[in-house]
């Protein structure tokens, strides 16, 4: 069981800092799917990787929920 519980949270974490950077990318991917058309979809996604895999987490977990 306790192996089970690991196993998800291995997975938990990365899942909720990639809805995290796709939430805080989102309004400046609107501003230019509005302002230019174009499928920005891919761009999009390939962002929030690079923000959920470089973001200073620690920093961000010490001043928002402190």
């Amino acid at each position: 069981m306790d192996e089970n519980q690991e196993s998800k949270k291995k997975w938990i974490d990365p899942a909720v800092r990639l809805s995290l950077s796709l939430a805080m990318l989102f309004p400046l991917y609107a501003v230019l799917y509005l302002t230019f058309p174009a499928s920005l979809v891919a761009l999009y996604l390939i962002s929030a990787v690079l923000v959920a895999a470089f973001a200073p987490w620690e920093d961000l977990k010490k001043k928002f929920l402190s």
